[in-house]
């Protein structure tokens, strides 16, 4: 009896053990506009107005634009899109495992010029 006790106790031990050292990664979101891609370093970096992020790629890293799975060398192409990046911190480091490209933004409409008008009539 004092035996199945002592291996109870350690079974429990090693099943804390084993789920505290391997704490779950937080995942985040940012979003911005494609900067830069470094195709053979694997990296890509958001702009978010002046703020700039810089992303390592997971090795299985999801890349797409809308429905269509896209390649690293696509995603330097499309430099100033829209971006949204889903990414871990390990350490110092934002790994990211899925980025997602939008349309390019549509131009501003041009302002028609305003109509002249008439001039005032005098009376």
């Amino acid at each position: 009896m004092r035996s199945f006790s002592i291996a109870s106790t350690l079974a429990i031990l090693a099943l804390a053990v084993t789920a505290s050292a391997a704490p779950a990664k937080k995942e985040s979101w940012a979003s911005g506009h494609v900067g830069s891609v470094d195709t053979s370093a694997r990296s890509v970096v958001v702009k978010q107005g002046k703020h700039e992020m810089t992303f390592t790629l997971s090795p299985d890293a999801t890349l797409t634009q809308g429905a269509t799975a896209i390649q690293l060398t696509d995603l330097a192409a499309d430099t100033g899109k829209p971006v949204k990046v889903r990414y871990t911190m390990n350490g110092t480091t934002k790994t990211a495992d899925r980025i997602e490209v939008g349309a390019a933004p549509a131009p501003a409409p041009a302002k028609a010029p305003a109509a002249a008008k008439a001039p005032a009539k005098k009376g």
